[in-house]
Protein backbone atom coordinates (compact mmCIF):
# COMPACT_ATOMS: atom_id res chain seq x y z
CA UNK A 1 0.00 0.00 0.00
CA UNK A 2 1.32 3.44 -0.95
CA UNK A 3 2.33 6.03 1.62
CA UNK A 4 -0.33 8.53 0.59
CA UNK A 5 -3.02 5.88 1.09
CA UNK A 6 -1.68 5.12 4.59
CA UNK A 7 -1.63 8.85 5.34
CA UNK A 8 -5.19 9.34 4.09
CA UNK A 9 -6.46 6.54 6.33
CA UNK A 10 -4.52 7.86 9.33
CA UNK A 11 -5.82 11.40 8.85
CA UNK A 12 -9.31 9.99 8.44
CA UNK A 13 -8.98 8.36 11.85
CA UNK A 14 -7.79 11.71 13.21
CA UNK A 15 -10.71 13.62 11.71
CA UNK A 16 -13.26 11.20 13.16
CA UNK A 17 -11.55 11.30 16.57
CA UNK A 18 -11.42 15.12 16.54
CA UNK A 19 -15.21 15.35 16.45
CA UNK A 20 -15.44 14.48 20.14
CA UNK A 21 -12.69 16.94 21.13
CA UNK A 22 -12.46 20.71 21.30
CA UNK A 23 -11.27 22.44 18.10
CA UNK A 24 -7.90 23.45 19.58
CA UNK A 25 -7.06 19.78 20.11
CA UNK A 26 -7.67 18.86 16.45
CA UNK A 27 -4.19 19.86 15.15
CA UNK A 28 -2.49 17.70 17.79
CA UNK A 29 -4.68 14.73 16.93
CA UNK A 30 -4.21 15.12 13.17
CA UNK A 31 -0.43 15.44 13.43
CA UNK A 32 -0.25 12.44 15.78
CA UNK A 33 -2.38 10.22 13.53
CA UNK A 34 -0.65 11.41 10.36
CA UNK A 35 2.81 10.61 11.73
CA UNK A 36 1.60 7.32 13.23
CA UNK A 37 0.13 6.16 9.93
CA UNK A 38 3.48 6.66 8.18
CA UNK A 39 5.92 5.71 10.96
CA UNK A 40 6.11 1.94 10.25
CA UNK A 41 7.66 2.66 6.85
CA UNK A 42 10.55 4.58 8.39
CA UNK A 43 12.34 1.26 7.88
CA UNK A 44 12.51 2.36 4.23
CA UNK A 45 11.75 5.53 2.28
CA UNK A 46 8.47 7.32 2.84
CA UNK A 47 6.89 10.76 3.19
CA UNK A 48 8.33 11.30 6.69
CA UNK A 49 11.98 10.91 5.69
CA UNK A 50 11.63 12.21 2.13
CA UNK A 51 13.83 15.26 2.72
CA UNK A 52 16.47 13.20 4.49
CA UNK A 53 16.51 10.79 1.56
CA UNK A 54 16.99 13.71 -0.84
CA UNK A 55 19.84 15.03 1.32
CA UNK A 56 21.47 11.59 1.26
CA UNK A 57 21.16 11.58 -2.52
CA UNK A 58 22.85 15.00 -2.77
CA UNK A 59 25.70 13.91 -0.49
CA UNK A 60 26.10 10.74 -2.52
CA UNK A 61 26.35 12.73 -5.74
CA UNK A 62 28.51 15.66 -4.65
CA UNK A 63 30.07 14.55 -1.37
CA UNK A 64 33.27 13.23 -2.89
CA UNK A 65 33.92 16.54 -4.68
CA UNK A 66 32.94 18.79 -1.74
CA UNK A 67 34.78 16.70 0.85
CA UNK A 68 37.87 16.48 -1.34
CA UNK A 69 37.77 20.23 -1.90
CA UNK A 70 37.61 20.92 1.86
CA UNK A 71 40.51 18.57 2.51
CA UNK A 72 42.56 20.13 -0.26
CA UNK A 73 41.81 23.64 1.01
CA UNK A 74 42.84 22.69 4.54
CA UNK A 75 46.14 21.23 3.31
CA UNK A 76 46.87 24.27 1.15
CA UNK A 77 46.24 26.70 4.01
CA UNK A 78 48.34 24.55 6.35
CA UNK A 79 51.44 24.26 4.18
CA UNK A 80 51.32 27.54 2.25
CA UNK A 81 51.38 31.16 3.34
CA UNK A 82 48.12 32.68 2.14
CA UNK A 83 48.50 36.04 3.83
CA UNK A 84 48.50 37.68 0.39
CA UNK A 85 44.84 36.69 -0.01
CA UNK A 86 43.26 39.61 1.78
CA UNK A 87 39.74 38.20 1.63
CA UNK A 88 40.69 35.33 3.98
CA UNK A 89 40.12 35.87 7.69
CA UNK A 90 43.57 35.42 9.17
CA UNK A 91 42.09 34.91 12.66
CA UNK A 92 40.23 31.85 11.39
CA UNK A 93 43.24 30.26 9.68
CA UNK A 94 44.85 28.57 12.66
CA UNK A 95 45.97 25.00 13.14
CA UNK A 96 42.86 23.91 15.06
CA UNK A 97 40.38 25.19 12.46
CA UNK A 98 42.44 23.84 9.58
CA UNK A 99 42.41 20.37 11.15
CA UNK A 100 38.67 20.73 11.79
CA UNK A 101 38.13 21.61 8.12
CA UNK A 102 40.19 18.59 7.07
CA UNK A 103 38.18 16.38 9.43
CA UNK A 104 34.84 17.56 8.05
CA UNK A 105 36.10 16.94 4.53
CA UNK A 106 37.17 13.42 5.45
CA UNK A 107 33.77 12.74 7.05
CA UNK A 108 31.91 13.96 3.96
CA UNK A 109 34.12 11.84 1.67
CA UNK A 110 33.56 8.81 3.90
CA UNK A 111 29.79 9.31 3.88
CA UNK A 112 29.67 9.76 0.11
CA UNK A 113 31.26 6.30 -0.30
CA UNK A 114 28.36 4.66 1.56
CA UNK A 115 25.22 3.47 -0.20
CA UNK A 116 22.39 5.98 -0.37
CA UNK A 117 20.22 3.85 1.95
CA UNK A 118 22.99 3.54 4.55
CA UNK A 119 23.69 7.26 4.28
CA UNK A 120 20.00 8.02 4.83
CA UNK A 121 19.98 5.84 7.94
CA UNK A 122 23.08 7.60 9.27
CA UNK A 123 21.44 11.00 8.78
CA UNK A 124 18.27 9.80 10.52
CA UNK A 125 20.37 8.54 13.44
CA UNK A 126 22.14 11.92 13.67
CA UNK A 127 18.76 13.67 13.67
CA UNK A 128 17.70 11.28 16.40
CA UNK A 129 20.65 12.33 18.57
CA UNK A 130 19.61 15.99 18.34
CA UNK A 131 16.03 15.08 19.26
CA UNK A 132 17.22 12.96 22.18
CA UNK A 133 19.38 15.80 23.52
CA UNK A 134 16.46 18.24 23.33
CA UNK A 135 14.03 15.69 24.79
CA UNK A 136 16.27 14.77 27.74
CA UNK A 137 17.03 18.42 28.43
CA UNK A 138 13.33 19.30 28.59
CA UNK A 139 12.17 15.95 30.03
CA UNK A 140 9.87 15.18 27.11
CA UNK A 141 9.84 11.42 27.58
CA UNK A 142 7.51 10.77 24.66
CA UNK A 143 9.99 12.60 22.43
CA UNK A 144 12.80 10.44 23.82
CA UNK A 145 10.92 7.38 22.62
CA UNK A 146 10.14 8.98 19.26
CA UNK A 147 13.78 9.98 18.82
CA UNK A 148 14.88 6.41 19.52
CA UNK A 149 12.29 5.12 17.06
CA UNK A 150 13.37 7.26 14.11
CA UNK A 151 17.02 6.64 14.92
CA UNK A 152 16.85 2.85 14.72
CA UNK A 153 13.86 2.14 12.44
CA UNK A 154 15.83 2.50 9.23
CA UNK A 155 18.36 -0.13 10.26
CA UNK A 156 15.68 -2.84 10.34
CA UNK A 157 14.57 -4.79 7.28
CA UNK A 158 11.55 -3.36 5.45
CA UNK A 159 8.28 -4.64 6.91
CA UNK A 160 10.27 -6.10 9.77
CA UNK A 161 10.35 -5.00 13.40
CA UNK A 162 8.36 -1.79 12.84
CA UNK A 163 5.48 -3.90 11.52
CA UNK A 164 5.11 -6.12 14.58
CA UNK A 165 2.92 -6.20 17.68
CA UNK A 166 5.95 -5.07 19.70
CA UNK A 167 6.20 -1.87 17.67
CA UNK A 168 2.47 -1.28 18.22
CA UNK A 169 2.93 -1.62 21.98
CA UNK A 170 5.96 0.69 21.87
CA UNK A 171 3.96 3.28 19.92
CA UNK A 172 1.04 2.98 22.35
CA UNK A 173 3.22 3.73 25.38
CA UNK A 174 4.92 6.62 23.59
CA UNK A 175 1.50 7.99 22.68
CA UNK A 176 0.37 7.52 26.29
CA UNK A 177 3.23 9.77 27.41
CA UNK A 178 2.28 12.27 24.69
CA UNK A 179 -1.33 12.18 25.90
CA UNK A 180 -0.19 12.97 29.43
CA UNK A 181 1.95 15.83 28.09
CA UNK A 182 -0.71 17.42 25.85
CA UNK A 183 -3.82 16.62 27.87
CA UNK A 184 -5.66 15.24 24.83
CA UNK A 185 -7.92 12.51 26.19
CA UNK A 186 -7.68 9.20 24.35
CA UNK A 187 -4.73 10.30 22.20
CA UNK A 188 -2.81 7.10 22.95
CA UNK A 189 -5.61 4.93 21.54
CA UNK A 190 -6.22 7.26 18.58
CA UNK A 191 -2.54 7.38 17.60
CA UNK A 192 -2.12 3.64 18.08
CA UNK A 193 -5.18 3.00 15.91
CA UNK A 194 -3.56 5.05 13.14
CA UNK A 195 -0.31 3.08 13.52
CA UNK A 196 -2.21 -0.20 13.47
CA UNK A 197 -4.11 0.92 10.36
CA UNK A 198 -0.81 0.92 8.48
CA UNK A 199 -0.11 -2.69 9.46
CA UNK A 200 -3.64 -3.77 8.56
CA UNK A 201 -3.27 -2.01 5.22
CA UNK A 202 -0.06 -3.93 4.53
CA UNK A 203 -1.80 -7.15 5.49
CA UNK A 204 -4.12 -6.54 2.54
CA UNK A 205 -1.17 -6.90 0.16
CA UNK A 206 0.36 -10.15 -1.08
CA UNK A 207 3.56 -9.64 0.91
CA UNK A 208 1.73 -9.26 4.25
CA UNK A 209 3.60 -8.65 7.51
CA UNK A 210 5.34 -10.81 10.11
CA UNK A 211 3.17 -9.47 12.92
CA UNK A 212 4.59 -11.75 15.65
CA UNK A 213 8.24 -11.74 14.58
CA UNK A 214 10.62 -12.97 16.05
CA UNK A 215 8.35 -15.43 17.88
CA UNK A 216 7.31 -16.78 14.49
CA UNK A 217 8.06 -16.06 10.85
CA UNK A 218 4.41 -16.60 9.94
CA UNK A 219 3.20 -14.00 7.46
CA UNK A 220 -0.14 -12.44 8.29
CA UNK A 221 -2.27 -11.32 5.37
CA UNK A 222 -5.95 -10.94 4.61
CA UNK A 223 -7.27 -12.94 1.65
CA UNK A 224 -9.76 -10.87 -0.30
Amino acid sequence: MKGRTHLTIGLGIGVVASISHSPEMAPVILVATGVASLAPDLDGNNLLNKRVTKTAKLIKKGGLFVGGLLMALSLITYFLDLSFLSFLNQNWINQQNILLLFGWGAVIVGLSLKSQETLKNILMSVLSLFLLYYAFTNQFWWLVMFGLYIGVAGWFAHRGTTHTIWAVLYWWYMSYLLEASTGVDGLSLISTAAYLSHLVGDMLTKKGVKFLYPLTNKIFRFRL
